[in-house]
């Protein structure tokens, strides 16, 4: 539920501040290297510093982001703050003539590539409002010749979201859209199964639902701020199927290299020869990435990401290198400064899985690794290796877990009970919640947030309606907060806090992924419609389902025995329950409960044979998942 009053947040402690002030002294905040970098070759601001989408619904504002001007206040930890002001560094910009990036526009960057009859657009952000937008900028500066080829350079979405605004200023709508191998496989199938939660948490991760300032999200580490808007896709027409591939675009010279597996399933980097430019897309960044990221996805090789890099410098390394192109950051120019940044990055992922395997196999578990794992001073204090979205502690954690699991190997550890049960348990232990805040609140006097916020969840897990309870841990979360370096990190704790003390905003508007769903393979959509089956509902039900999608001549048998819902591709049943033809849209939409078999049928758009009831009886089963399910609370 919604609190009717909101509950504000609260000053840094003299510990918050204490800790905020000693970060001045561990790093050289004297080194303006980077500002120097991120304003080289500003040409214009963005005129569209609020975007708003077809209905008037604001999906960009980074005006909000005025506050970052002043110097760091108490509540903010001051690398972070300069991280935000960094990324807050917005506008069109020459990277070397005939190379140009938007940034500020979206969380992605934008770069263009100015061929000899057009202009080459890659990545194209994450929403059609924003790339229409970047375009817009680029042409008012530039001249306006066609869009000749777009190169999408991995498989998430803020790479590609964008692309049907950018389609519109091709003359040809055929022209190339050139992607690594398995992009649209992957760039599809991205966050189907577990897309409901992935959002939630992505929702804390991003700091979506708290407001941008000094008290609230002052950046998302690779970007500035959060966008929505309107998601679209377009088939790819060139897949880069070597691992290293020269390809002529628009009369510039390309040179590929694909790096899967790593920052993102299906990426890539590339060499532009005509303009001495590498491209790294997000597998280098000016800081840490995430090996494991916290809104929930599968982790990454730390290993395989340090020898991509790797690979990049023996194949580059006796080029000419003008500047360095990364897609979440401002570039940087010279061979020497190009190659080193590659290098430091390497070096940091690779010592991140080496160090946390040496400490593995020396028996210490995951959560003493987190504590005990340190950098070198070489990889810790340079600025483009700093945690602000990754974090040393995390990335760590996700290292064991790719290679050994959640399991400690500790048998308590084996079949612990649930976090409500355990808190029950605790606060019995305890000798009750009254006697756990009092010492809790002694505890968060002293300064020890972590703990606070570790005991007393097991309070509010076990009465979810102590408020004394509740406002004390997000009290704690707060703090934590304000001296997190990560952005990610800072939002996660502010955004926890705000729930416990406000609950869940539910007014907020979803992200559009329509332009996603709609070229989502049939495949992709039924892997979700099986796990949207409540097996305990299901159990006794014998269904068989036959499915023809007129429109593209595709058939398939649905079946569901012992709570388990399977299908056979290119199959229709002999003895079928219940038989029908529509288009694949229309199967989508009744599948998630966007219209009624009986509304499709009277609008001419399905038409069934055998037992309808029994189709019904099939939809029933399907969960509705909850999109903004508990997280702080039971």
């Amino acid at each position: 539920m919604i609190s009717k009053v909101f509950n504000p947040s609260k000053s840094a402690t003299s510990f918050t501040k204490k800790a905020n002030l000693a970060v001045y002294e561990s790093l050289n905040f004297d080194n303006r290297q980077d500002f120097e970098d991120a304003n080289r070759g500003f040409i214009a601001p963005l005129e569209s510093t609020i975007i708003k989408d077809h209905s008037g619904e604001v999906v960009w504002d980074i005006d909000k982001l005025e506050f970052l001007n002043d110097s760091a206040p108490e509540t903010v930890n001051p690398s972070l703050w300069r991280n935000g002001q960094l990324q807050a560094i917005s506008g069109l910009f020459e990277v070397v003539e005939g190379i140009y990036q938007v940034r500020g526009q979206s969380i992605a960057t934008t770069f263009f590539f100015e061929g000899k009859q057009g202009v080459i657009v890659c990545d194209t952000s994450s929403s059609t409002e924003a790339a229409e937008a970047a375009m817009e900028l680029y042409y008012k500066h530039r001249p306006r010749k066609p869009v000749s080829a777009i190169i999408i350079s991995q498989s998430h979405a803020d790479h590609f979201g964008g692309i049907q605004a950018v389609l519109k200023y091709a003359e040809n709508p055929a022209i190339p859209i050139i992607v690594p191998q398995h992009f649209t496989k992957e760039a599809l199938s991205e966050n189907v199964l577990l897309g409901t939660i992935m959002a939630r948490r992505a929702e804390y991760q991003f700091g979506k639902n708290i407001p941008d300032g000094k008290e609230g999200s002052v950046s998302i580490g690779i970007g500035n701020t959060m966008s929505s808007g309107t998601m679209s896709f377009a088939l790819p027409t060139i897949e880069i199927e070597n691992e290293i591939q020269t390809m002529e675009i628009d009369g510039v010279t390309f040179e590929f290299l694909l790096t899967p597996n790593t920052e993102a399933p299906a990426e890539m980097h590339f060499y532009i020869r005509d303009y001495k430019a590498l491209f790294v897309s997000e597998n280098a960044n000016q800081l840490m990435h995430q090996i494991y990221t916290v809104r929930g996805a599968k982790t990454r090789d730390a290993l395989h990401w340090a020898n991509s890099l790797d690979k990049t410098i023996d194949l580059f390394e006796n080029e000419e290198i003008d500047a360095l192109l990364m897609i979440h950051a401002w570039p940087l120019w010279g061979k020497e400064r190009a190659l080193g940044h590659l290098k430091l990055q390497r070096d940091l992922y690779k010592y991140m899985h080496d160090q946390t395997v040496r400490l593995a196999n020396n028996g210490y578990t995951m959560e003493e690794i987190a504590e005990t794992i340190k950098l070198p001073k070489s990889l810790d204090t340079y600025w483009g290796n700093r945690g602000y979205y990754g974090t040393l502690k995390h990335n760590s954690k996700g290292i064991y877990n790719y290679y050994l699991g959640y399991y400690s190997a500790n048998p308590s550890d084996l079949d612990p009970l649930p976090q409500v049960e355990t808190g029950l348990k605790y606060v019995e232990y305890m000798g009750g919640a009254s006697a756990i805040l009092e010492k809790a609140k002694a505890d968060f006097e002293n300064g020890e947030y972590r703990w606070v916020a570790q005991v007393l969840k097991n309070v509010v897990m076990a009465d979810p309606e102590n408020s004394e309870a509740k406002n004390l841990l997000a009290d704690a979360y707060e703090q934590l907060g304000y001296q997190a370096e990560s952005a990610n990190w800072r939002n996660i704790y502010l955004v926890g806090a705000s729930e416990l003390r406000n609950g869940i905003k539910k007014d907020l508007a979803p992200l559009d992924v329509s332009g996603i769903i709609n070229h989502m393979p049939i495949e992709d959509f039924l892997k979700l419609t099986a796990v949207k089956l409540n097996g305990l509902r299901a159990e006794g039900k014998k269904i068989t389902l036959n499915v023809v999608l007129s429109d593209i001549n595709q058939n398939f048998a649905i079946y569901l025995e012992n709570s388990v819902l399977s299908y056979k591709t290119g199959k229709l049943d002999a003895n079928p329950d219940v038989s029908l033809t529509l288009e694949r849209l229309t199967f989508f939409g009744v599948g998630l409960g966007l219209l009624s078999p009986e509304q499709a049928a009277a609008a001419g758009k399905l038409t069934i044979s055998g037992d309808q009831t029994k189709l019904n009886d099939f939809l029933s089963l399907l969960d509705e998942f909850d999109r903004l399910s508990n997280i702080v609370t039971p």
